[in-house]
């Protein structure tokens, strides 16, 4: 159905910092109030389209007519099963009639879509990324309306929460790209055979008919959003959460590149590894990165000229970032707020340069919450817009997409002439155009190439459609150009014969390994790769040699894993030079299949290199079958004098990976046992033992570590207890036990020792005591809450399940989420009227946590009866309207506090906020670092995460509950995924392993760890100078 609406503007522009509102005639339109919004003086802006010719868009993209395709959204904030089941999202086709700035007429394109984000219009046809798939959309009659639909790629995973493809984008060389987040990918060809699967996040490419899909680069971020490149092809890109504590950025993505998170070790091991992850080129912090472009020609001026504008999407505004070249890749020059606005409810999540070199940023409004670490309560009746920014001192652009100007009749030199324009549609338009030439437009091209006289600007253009040609008289000029005297020509050339798989090309590609420029270099070994020729071998062991940035390093040894030719590529494991051999040796490690053996690796041990024996040690533990190595490499380890942390983190990686080989267990046993052994190496074999994926403890680690559990020092006690629980704490019952009841030991060895023992067991009726003291005495909350923890994992018997509810009744937010769980030892109505009766009293001062209550009720139903309400309105869905209400009565009652008196809420026991929150260097790691947290949250937001601190779970910090085979339930942040384990960081700051093999169900928990009820927990003062004092947290 073609649904189209016409627009006559009633508004009118404005300038500089802008207020104003647009009243729509439409009763059951919500009022559309755009908020005030600032930019830089001399540069203007206005409302290009707003409700109702959008609602909530989201990214967008023109054609070579003007015409703006945005992915927009219904409002609605889905998961995967309801968006195709409903498909209520699609793709909003703009259009401005009159060239007056403002679109007048709007056509749904494409309707019934999941999620789309992303719009690339290419040669007719609509691209975009609307998971699962990537789609080719084409209106073949021309009528607006998307008549046929082709899934190009398929199948990617998402859950809902818009960390899923992005795209798509055009790149130089003609192909189609796209970003993927770390939701998963499995490919099948036609006969349904899967060719490619992984779960990490990468960015994707294929041809423009959805052949010859590549992967350009992956690792373990969570959501990799929009891509850009320069003139000279190279891409650039932003990320959020790259790193943990969140760290949301700018990439320069390279061919190959395996980026952070370092938590994320099962995503990393799915790409062939060059040495340690690279970086991005700037960390904005945790401001929810999202469309970013590279503006293009000099409308603006020369200053804005390949400057980067990026939206952040929690912060309100967009930053423009201005780049410098640093060896061969970038860092930022400086990076400042272009466009700020004042209402917490302005979502930027795109901007885009128009053909005039004015700006358009949309706004999607205020309607997405899922995995959003700013918008608690989605508001879909906020609207979104879009916003047209202008520089006042422009000068206008006449035709600036050359409409006027023949296209389909125009000559070859016409459209060669085209590439010196000064206008970027048109100049874009004729690479396009001439690259659809082929063969005849060569000629044409290698003149501009040949002529010095041009700008530089001109003749890098006269290159991208040469390579988009494909042809070999094409790629004869781009072989020529290599040797030009400007970097950026070479750069380019090499670029395009690469991606061409010119094989002709390689002798000079080789020698352009040793140019001045790094960043030719780095497009040599790229292009190297790329063509797979192993004549090229030589020259890139070669260029090793020379010290280089991390970028460089890493093209160098990824072409040589491309190319593949593991016997010329084994020469350089004897190279006089360390960053040769170390070059050679993860190449060779990435090969398929695996070329190396044991003897190859064993020799580098002995280097004194340090950089290169870390390389050897781990690949080494990356071959579980090289036990023998392992144990040399190990034996080299724990004899060293001097043991560096990087040495130290090896050694517990090798005796992590070899935990099955006899000889191993044999080294952990003697030196376990042997008095010789120092504390530290002591403390290594510890932590190592309590990362292993083992059932039980081998029996000749029984005695030594036993004697370890008793030892004198507390710091080799605490990583015993750890060691021993992950090992199977009932074989370390009497020792456990012994440090639980030794009053000698500290507060802390005590509590370790007793909850590793506790679960499932009886405990003593002092132990009981001593655990119902520590929920007021002890030092720190994590300790308060590791102790109620213990009390509902150990077996109770009837006199101390009463006592247990007695605390329950008066325990505060952060016990009670661990003590409520006694619930579970009820065996009866009348012992369940009493959990009630104390429950119920609890509630009176704080939140009662519903799960415990809503299973107890499930056992036995006719309790539910007898609940009283403050406990059954906590035990169903929480009512968005009621929580609204709560906000605003609190809001009243509260005043401007006092930001000093406010930090020592924060740091004191009462609200224990620096139990799992960090600021500065002081605090815990579980949720969010609050650093900076006014710079993106406002004070009705930081009130809602107070009071309902479930309503949404920041990204990267949600919650998982881990059920395992024994019945243990483990309750926390995920802090690392293996294949064989996952690392689970509960309230208490401790991390436990779990075993893979002992999960019976791993699910994200609907509910926060921070306690609710702190607004009970807390008198007014106290919450009003808590907001202060977190309304004062900001970068400097």
């Amino acid at each position: 159905m073609n649904r189209r609406i016409d627009f006559v503007w009633l508004c009118v522009a404005v300038t500089g910092a802008v207020n104003f509102a647009t009243n729509f005639a439409r009763a059951d339109e919500p009022t559309f109030v755009a908020p005030s919004i600032q930019v830089p003086p001399g540069f203007t802006v206005e409302v290009a389209a707003a409700p109702p010719l959008v609602r909530h868009p989201l990214m967008a993209n023109f054609d070579e007519r003007g015409r703006l395709f945005i992915a927009e959204s219904a409002g609605e904030n889905l998961r995967r099963e309801e968006l195709e089941a409903r498909l209520p999202n699609f793709i909003r086709m703009l259009e401005d009639t009159d060239g007056d700035g403002r679109f007048d007429r709007s056509t749904i394109f494409a309707d019934q879509m999941t999620l789309p984000q992303g719009a690339l219009w290419h040669d007719g046809a609509l691209y975009v990324a609307a998971p699962p798939c990537i789609w080719r959309l084409e209106d073949t009659d021309d009528d607006g309306v998307a008549d046929r639909r082709e899934k190009l790629v398929d199948q990617f995973g998402y859950t809902g929460n818009a960390a899923s493809v992005h795209g798509c984008f055009l790149g130089p060389e003609g192909r189609i790209y796209w970003c993927d987040g770390r939701h998963g990918h499995e490919f099948r060809n036609e006969r349904g055979e899967i060719v490619s699967q992984g779960k990490a996040a990468r960015i994707f490419s294929c041809r423009p008919d959805g052949s010859d899909i590549q992967v350009h680069c992956g690792g373990g971020m969570d959501n990799p959003v929009e891509i850009d490149f320069l003139s000279t092809g190279e891409m650039l890109g932003t990320v959020n959460l790259f790193y943990r504590k969140r760290g949301d950025c700018l990439v320069n993505w390279a061919r190959g590149g395996v980026y952070p998170r370092y938590d994320q070790p099962q995503c990393i091991a799915e790409f062939p590894s060059t040495g340690d992850l690279l970086g991005p080129v700037h960390d904005y912090g945790h401001v929810a990165v999202s469309g970013m472009m590279r503006y293009r020609g000099e409308a603006w001026g020369d200053g804005f000229r390949d400057n980067l504008f990026v939206t952040h999407f929690n912060t309100h505004q967009v930053a423009r970032t201005r780049l410098a070249r640093e060896g061969s890749t970038f860092r930022v020059a400086s990076t400042e707020t272009f466009l700020q606005a004042d209402s917490i409810d302005f979502h930027p999540t795109d901007v885009l340069q128009d053909a005039d070199g004015s700006l358009l940023v949309i706004d999607t409004g205020g309607w997405f919450r899922i995995g959003c670490p700013t918008s608690q309560i989605a508001k879909p009746n906020i609207l979104g817009a879009i916003y047209r920014i202008r520089r006042a001192a422009a000068a206008p652009v006449s035709d600036p997409r050359g409409q006027q100007l023949a296209w389909s009749n125009a000559s070859a030199p016409e459209l060669a002439a085209r590439l010196g324009d000064v206008r970027p549609a048109v100049r874009e338009r004729a690479i396009q155009t001439l690259a659809k030439r082929g063969a005849p437009a060569v000629s044409v091209l290698a003149a501009i190439v040949r002529d010095s006289s041009l700008p530089t600007s001109t003749r890098v253009d006269a290159r991208w459609p040469l390579t988009r040609m494909q042809n070999d008289e094409a790629n004869r000029v781009l072989r020529s150009a290599l040797m030009s005297s400007e970097p950026a020509m070479r750069q380019v050339a090499a670029f395009g014969l690469g991606a061409n798989g010119d094989s002709p090309a390689v002798e000079k590609l080789v020698h352009l390994l040793i140019d001045a420029a790094p960043q030719v270099r780095r497009a040599a070994a790229t292009s190297l790769g790329q063509i797979g020729d192993g004549i090229a071998v030589d020259g890139l062991l070669a260029a090793l040699a020379e010290p280089s940035d991390p970028v460089l390093e890493h093209s160098l040894i990824y072409a040589l894993i491309e190319i593949g030719d593991a016997a010329a590529t084994r020469a350089g494991l004897t190279n006089e030079n360390p960053r040769v051999r170390r070059g050679a040796l993860l190449a060779l490690d990435a090969m398929q299949p695996n070329p190396l053996r044991p003897e190859d690796v064993a020799e580098l041990l002995r280097t004194g290199e340090p950089t290169l024996r870390t390389a050897a040690l781990q690949v080494i533990a990356k071959h579980v079958d090289w036990s023998t190595a392992a144990g040399e490499a190990i034996t080299r380890l724990l004899d060293s004098p001097k043991t560096s942390d990087a040495d130290r983190a090896l050694l517990i990686e090798l005796l992590v990976a070899f935990r099955e080989a006899d000889e191993v267990r044999r080294l952990v046993a003697e030196r376990l046992a042997s008095a010789a052994t120092t504390e530290a190496t002591a403390g290594a074999l510890l932590e190592a033992m309590a990362r292993m994926d083992l059932a039980t403890a081998p029996d000749a680690w029984q005695a030594p570590l036993e004697r370890r559990l008793l030892a004198s020092a507390d710091e080799t006690t605490a990583r015993a207890i750890e060691a021993a629980n992950n090992l199977g704490a009932e074989s370390f019952a009497e020792p456990l036990t012994r440090i639980a009841n030794d009053r000698s030991r500290s507060d802390e060895l005590r509590l370790a020792a007793l909850t590793a023992v506790a679960f499932g067991r009886p405990i003593s009726d002092a132990q009981f005591a001593w655990l119902a003291g520590q929920l007021t005495a002890a030092e720190t909350p994590s300790q308060r809450w590791t102790a109620a923890r213990t009390i509902a994992a150990a077996r109770l018997s009837p006199q101390q399940l009463q006592r247990a509810f007695e605390l329950l009744a008066e325990a505060g937010p952060m016990e009670m989420s661990a003590l409520v769980d006694v619930a579970a030892q009820v065996q009866d109505e009348a012992t369940g009227k009493q959990f009630i009766a104390s429950a119920a009293k609890a509630a009176e001062r704080v939140s009662v946590p519903p799960g415990a209550i809503n299973d107890l009720l499930k056992r036995f139903p006719s309790l539910a009866s007898r609940l009283p309400e403050r406990l059954s309105s906590g035990a169903t869905s929480g009512d968005v309207a009621e929580q609204a209400a709560r906000l605003e009565q609190l809001e009243a009652e509260l005043d401007d506090g006092d930001a000093l008196r406010g930090r020592a809420v924060f740091f004191g026991q009462r609200a224990a906020c620096f139990a799992c929150h960090r600021v500065g260097e002081e605090g815990g790691r579980i949720g969010p670092d609050l650093g900076a947290i006014a710079e993106r949250r406002t004070r009705r937001d930081l009130l809602e995460s107070i009071v309902f601190p479930s309503a949404s779970l920041a990204r990267g910090f949600e919650s998982f509950t881990v059920a395992t085979d024994d019945g243990r339930v483990h309750v926390g942040l995920l802090l690392n995924e293996t294949a064989d384990s996952v690392t689970v960081r509960g309230a208490d700051q401790r991390e436990t392993r779990v075993r893979r093999a002992s999960i019976e169900q791993m699910l994200p928990s609907p509910v926060s760890i921070m306690p609710q009820g702190l607004d009970r927990t807390l008198d007014a003062r106290q919450l009003s100078d808590l907001l202060a004092y977190l309304m004062s947290l900001k970068a400097n």
